[in-house]
């Protein structure tokens, strides 16, 4: 199951020198995933946790105690209405995860759809806010080969949202699959082109910008060094072969150079784990163990 088909189910080019003078000084003091005082701050998105745990034939929601233990913090919880957001905010704060992030979809290019998807997504966020969301991860809706119509009206509808959700405090980040980097990347670029940074940021795709891409590194760091102002959130997902891995370690992509480029921003984004099976991803491993490897892996390479 691909993580769009998951989501429906369940519900300017700038430097890291020029960055204060791209982002205006209320994003760039929103709080750091990391103080000296403590350690990085690890969430796990739910589209990770229940295709890992479904390996084993478990509810990820029964095993929200299992993730804590293997020294998860926070849960990225997959909305698609406010009741989403209040549900999955009791029983992750129950569990002792914080829920920072919050990851949604919606139609932005079709001026039927696009008001109400900002509506909805308006008031999940107010609602995740309670339980103190601070990014809203966003996937637009995928359709191969959007119009230029489509294109500028979903920018439009894409800064409307961020600046909406600025107004409450969140930060809007922009997640990509390989569809937005199709075509020369024109979805990809043109809504990163087209977008106050204000209202508009990044969620970078670690392994969805080298997939994208025809299974390039050159492209991911390409995509840092284009948009490096703008990436507030990252999904870590690492592959071997090109297929990806059973936990988040070495592998295809220079995990390491990542992270100290990440590392270098004026603010550490927040950080997440994506990991995933999918057809050729070996099977050795309990879901205990993948979690526990794999947080004590991205902790190594943040420090």
């Amino acid at each position: 199951m691909n993580r769009r088909t998951f989501l429906k189910e369940t519900a300017s080019l700038s430097t890291l020198a020029s960055v204060s003078a791209v982002l205006p000084m209320s994003l760039l003091a929103q709080e750091s995933t990391r103080s000296e005082n403590d350690r990085l701050h690890v969430a796990v998105n739910q589209y990770t946790a229940n295709n890992i745990f479904q390996r084993e034939n478990k509810n990820f929601w029964d095993e929200l105690a299992t993730l804590k233990s293997c020294g998860v913090d926070g849960f990225e919880a997959t909305l698609g209405t406010a009741n989403d957001a209040e549900n999955a905010g009791k029983r992750l704060k129950d569990a002792g995860l914080e829920m920072r992030s919050v990851y949604v979809g919606g139609n932005l290019h079709d001026q039927a759809h696009a008001d109400s998807a900002i509506k909805r997504i308006v008031e999940a966020a107010e609602k995740a806010k309670e339980f103190g969301t601070k990014f809203v991860v966003f996937n637009p809706d995928a359709k191969k080969g959007k119009t230029d119509e489509e294109l500028i009206l979903q920018a439009k509808k894409a800064d409307e949202l961020g600046a909406k959700l600025r107004a409450m405090g969140i930060v809007l980040s922009f997640h990509y699959h390989t569809t937005e980097l199709e075509l020369g990347a024109r979805e990809f670029h043109h809504l990163l082109c087209n977008t106050d940074p204000a209202n508009f940021t990044l969620c970078l795709e670690q392994h969805w910008s080298y997939r994208g891409c025809g299974n390039s590194q050159v492209a991911l760091f390409d995509h840092l060094k284009l948009y490096a102002s703008r990436v507030t959130t990252a999904h870590l997902r690492q592959s071997i072969d090109n297929v990806w891995s059973e936990w988040y370690g070495d592998g295809d992509i220079d995990s390491k150079r990542l992270a100290a480029a990440l590392k270098n921003l004026p603010k550490l984004p927040h950080i997440v784990l994506e990991q995933a099976a999918e057809g050729g991803t070996p099977k050795t491993m309990s879901a205990v163990e993948i979690f526990e490897k794999s947080m004590a892996y991205i902790r190594q390479i943040f420090s």
